[in-house]
């Protein structure tokens, strides 16, 4: 059996008895501990771990444990722990305190006569010695008012600075003989009393008594948790004084100076203060350098602080009230309330999920209901037959012995428990009802763990292995519901368990828990990792070989992307050189206007071309797997939006021009039977005047949503600089207005202006003028950031405040798209009963041929734009409406689906690209035709006539009229069409 303790288990244990029962030794009857005997039978406990036992004067034996403790245990023990005249305290650091003398009824037996008992006018020795000592003379240097007979008696150095008893006093007041002590182990402060330099005992240390020191330093004390009150020079010394440690974790013992002093309270000679400490106005150094004025330090006003060194001195957070009024950057959102609400702040910045980690209870906290297991909810009776009950829950099967047993009803399910937290989470995982998550407790305290927690623990024996310890609650309730931490030093609740705070301080609480992402030193729920949205300051809740992003997210989207871009950049060059060239060969105006919509259209589809090849250089090449966290520079980047402009004009120049070309077909079909107009002056003014308006259109169109003036309409949201720490990943609106709700506190609902929102982000902040200010480093997400592609924000919701230009410039395309159709299919209809005419009056083939021709085309045309925009416009409008989430949808749309036509505009609008095409497929066919092979196989088919293709610009007919067929067939009118179109 491993039973390990080092200390005697003064105060209780639980064991069996002969009788098969539970001892419960506590510490009423704690005499049985040590006393020579086991009185267990399932252990030898009660006298494990003994110390040796010292024989005073008196004949009492002392544990060694409890001698000059400064505390008199007279109340519970008798002499094997302690006496009930405090002899343990008689002797200390070779100085006496009481006396010894023989007791009157028994001869021979000396007794301890403890301070408080001389000059109480009452003889407690034989010979009265214990009163002979009372009597003020002359020669008496300190003397006091006796508690008991209220005479003056002399102040004797074996009764100062005795061990108190506040229900009992030598003087009735302390200052006389809770002074200038002998011996220095029992000074506890140093001050000045009644204008003299004095040293006053330890035990007058936050006493609440009447002040001694004249400034009443003794009591300068301060509550550092709701379980422990300590004088403020006994904190951050390096000694735990609590039993939570508070007075060593609390906020002030952050910052530390680099001198050191010795404190007036204390003897744990030379130690640093905290800077909180500094020119405070307290003397807190025996020296009283604590209060020069020589002391480094950073900023001015609210922000005015002492610091361990200037060298590098930045801004602060301002906290909105409470001491110590400022927060350094350092020490934002670390869970540690300096302000009061600054992590609350924190939170609201971060949309941290409130967590709930502790569960009901009933049967005085023994019975835990989980989930909707909870007996009484009307709308919950359907899952009772769901739900099962683990009346003793033991973790691991560990056995504590005299404990009592925890009862859990939880659903008999396996379940999900990356959402649940605290008890919920560690109750359902350790009862293997988890998918995924395994059980965070691994092992049950020993007895020494934890030192200085749980004065009332109760020592028992684990699983007959090893000693535990349990506690009481209520009258006959012992439990072990305890999370050993790591270092060993630290024992935490389990509602404190896998609750996203590091409670153990070494995070053993949290590391084995499935429901956290761990970042830079914090901890996240798990569902956040992967979301969207960047919840860690180094951003790897984002970044990660999980859900690490990219512009282009594919391999089949990346080269879409850069072969499309590639072909509308090459095709529409080649058109653009060409038709330049050319533009000056037209004879009419109505070819030049043509002529100079096709280099229109070619022009945006160049600007797209480009657009998709920019965007695949900085997704392949600049960026690469490093995207993802350097997305919000790129977002916020002027590359992006400059793109997203080009973009943006080109698509609409395209649009524009193909709506103009369409109108000018139409018109010349109208007027077929006139002769064109010759290209004057004039009318080359008038077509580039019309381009001018459409090309200007499109670029006031592409530019509105960048202009500084119109921020609150189309600015998505804002970055701030990482150093200021409250702040992580954008910030929209909702969530700066959250921000400052629990910043500035209650605030009428409206939308706040982004000049508004970042003077008020500015005021949360201090501005001094020697250090960077951090809050005018401010990164804006333009319209075009709102993705990582840069293309114009057509997916909106209702609440977005660029919806309207939006929808307008979506309405503006559909109507575009609607003019282009019906354009076309009147063209198609009127080039359709030409062609039907010609074929029925047996009018010139050839012109047939080109009708259908310039049908196939039409019938092409319309196909594209119909494919390209209606199904993208009602997903637009599907997205504003919220029927779907169109977001995942958008690289597909931006990248492969609306810029398609501007590789397909060139082969349908000019037919440069494919005769260049055609030469080399002709040379394949004629040497195909003049090989043996076809010549045989042509015999037995019927070989196609060719057919010679047309250009939709400015080429004039040059077929010869077939005599006497021109009144007939009308094959002039439509010769005329053909060559407006």
């Amino acid at each position: 059996m491993e039973i390990t303790n080092g200390n005697i288990l003064c105060g209780g244990f639980l064991c069996k008895n002969r009788f098969g029962g539970t001892i419960r030794y506590t510490l009423e009857n704690g005499h049985l501990i040590c006393n020579g005997k086991s009185d267990c039978v399932n252990t030898e406990l009660d006298e494990e771990g003994c110390s040796e036992m010292i024989t005073m004067l008196s004949g009492r034996k002392i544990d060694s444990n409890k001698i000059c403790t400064d505390v008199c245990d007279y109340y519970f023990c008798e002499d094997e722990c302690d006496t009930d005249h405090c002899e343990d305290e008689a002797t200390c650091n070779g100085y006496s305190y009481g006396m010894y003398c023989d007791i009157p009824s028994i001869a021979g037996i000396i007794k301890y006569i403890r301070p408080l008992s001389i000059c109480d006018g009452y003889k407690d020795c034989v010979n009265g010695v214990d009163e002979a000592y009372c009597t003020v003379t002359n020669e008496t240097q300190y003397t006091c008012e006796n508690h008991w007979t209220k005479l003056t008696v002399p102040v004797h150095n074996f009764t100062r600075c005795t061990v108190l008893d506040f229900n009992n006093k030598y003087c009735s007041d302390y200052a006389p003989y809770q002074t200038n002590c002998s011996d220095s182990a029992r000074v506890g402060v140093r001050c000045l009393v009644n204008g003299y330099l004095s040293s006053v005992s330890k035990f007058m240390i936050c006493s609440g008594e009447k002040a001694i020191c004249d400034d009443n330093f003794e009591n300068q004390c301060l509550q550092t948790s709701s379980q422990c009150t300590v004088h403020r020079h006994l904190m951050c010394d390096g000694q735990p004084d609590c039993t939570d440690k508070s007075d060593e974790t609390d906020h002030i013992c952050i910052t530390m100076t680099l001198v050191k002093c010795e404190r007036r309270v204390g003897q744990n000679g030379e130690l640093p203060i905290p800077l909180a400490w500094l020119r405070d106005g307290v003397k807190d150094c025996l020296n009283g350098i604590d209060e020069d004025d020589s002391w480094p330090t950073c900023g001015s006003n609210k922000s005015l602080r002492f610091v361990t060194s200037n060298d590098k001195c930045e801004n602060v957070f301002l906290c909105p009230w409470g001491d110590p009024g400022y927060v350094e950057f350092s020490k934002l959102c670390d869970g540690v309330e300096t302000c009061g609400n600054e992590n609350k702040i924190c939170s609201e910045s971060r949309k941290q999920p409130k967590l709930s980690t502790a569960v009901l209870s009933t049967d005085k906290s023994m019975t835990k209901h989980l989930s909707y297991c909870i007996k009484g909810i009307k709308n919950t009776l359907n899952f009772k037959n769901h739900c099962f009950t683990i009346s003793t829950f033991r973790f691991s099967n560990k056995n504590v012995y005299g404990g009592t047993n925890t009862t859990i009803i939880l659903p008999n399910i396996l379940q999900n428990c990356d959402h649940m937290f605290g008890e919920q989470y560690l109750y359902t995982s350790c009862a293997d009802k988890c998918f995924s998550s395994s059980c965070p407790l691994r092992n049950i305290p020993r007895y020494e763990a934890c030192p200085g927690q749980y004065q009332n623990r109760i020592g028992t024996i684990a699983n007959n292995e090893y000693l535990t310890f349990v506690t009481k609650s209520y009258e006959d309730i012992y439990t072990n519901k305890y999370f050993v931490c790591d270092n060993n030093v630290t024992c935490i609740d389990y509602s404190q368990v896998c609750n996203l705070i590091d409670n153990c301080g070494d995070g053993s609480d949290e590391d084995s828990c499935t429901n956290n992402f761990k970042c830079d030193g914090s901890y996240i729920p798990v569902t956040k990792k992967c979301d969207g949205s960047f919840d860690c300051l180094d951003l790897t809740d984002e970044c990660n070989n999980q859900c690490s992003r990219q512009i282009l997210e594919g391999n089949a989207l990346k080269c879409s992307s850069l072969v499309i871009g590639f072909l509308a950049v090459l095709a529409n060059l080649i058109i653009l050189s060409k038709n330049t060239g050319t533009l000056k060969n037209c004879k009419t105006t109505v070819a030049l206007f043509n002529k100079s919509l096709i280099m229109m259209i070619s022009f945006g589809d160049l600007l797209v071309g480009i657009y998709l090849f920019v965007i695949s250089v900085y997704d392949g090449v600049i960026f690469k797997e490093q995207y993802c966290t350097q997305q919000i520079g790129w977002i916020t980047s002027i590359h992006c939006s400059i793109i997203g402009v080009l973009s943006t004009i080109g698509s609409q120049v395209s649009l524009f021009a193909m709506c103009a070309l369409s109108l000018t077909r139409i018109y010349g079909i109208k007027n077929s039977m006139r002769i064109p107009g010759e290209v004057t002056l004039m009318k080359s003014l008038q077509v580039a005047g019309g381009v001018f308006m459409m090309t200007l259109a499109s670029i006031i169109i592409a530019v509105i949503p960048i202009i500084s003036k119109f921020e609150d309409f189309f600015v998505n949201g804002v970055k701030y600089a990482e150093e200021i720490k409250v702040f992580i990943g954008t910030m929209n609106k909702q969530t700066l207005f959250a921000v400052f709700q629990g910043y500035f506190g209650r605030m009428k609902e409206t939308t706040l202006s982004w000049h508004l929102i970042n003077k008020m982000m500015s005021e949360m902040y201090s501005h001094d003028n020697r250090y960077e200010d951090y809050t005018k480093n401010i990164q804006k997400v333009e319209f075009y950031g709102n993705d990582g592609v840069c293309l114009f924000k057509y997916f909106v919701k209702e609440n977005d405040p660029q919806r309207h230009l939006v929808w307008a410039i979506l309405a503006l395309n559909f109507v575009c798209f609607f003019f282009i159709t019906a354009s076309y299919l009147i063209i198609g209809i009127i080039s359709h009963k030409s062609s039907k005419s010609l074929t029925q009056s047996g009018g010139n083939r050839q012109i047939t041929q080109r009708n259908r021709k310039m049908n196939l085309r039409i019938t092409i045309i319309i196909t594209t734009d119909f494919l390209c925009w209606v199904p993208f416009i009602v997903i637009c409008v599907l997205h504003s409406l919220d029927v779907l989430d169109a977001t995942p949808w958008y690289g597909l749309f931006s990248m492969i689906i609306l810029p398609i036509n501007s590789v397909i505009n060139p082969l349908i609008y000019d037919d440069t690209v494919t005769n260049l095409v055609s030469v080399p497929i002709q040379r394949l066919e004629t040497q195909i035709a003049a090989s043996r092979i076809y010549r045989e196989l042509s015999l037995r088919f019927q070989r196609l006539s060719t057919v010679n293709t047309i250009e939709l610009d400015c080429v004039a007919v040059q077929d010869e009229e077939v005599p006497g067929t021109a009144e007939m067939t009308g094959v002039r009118d439509d010769k005329e069409m053909i060559t407006q179109l």
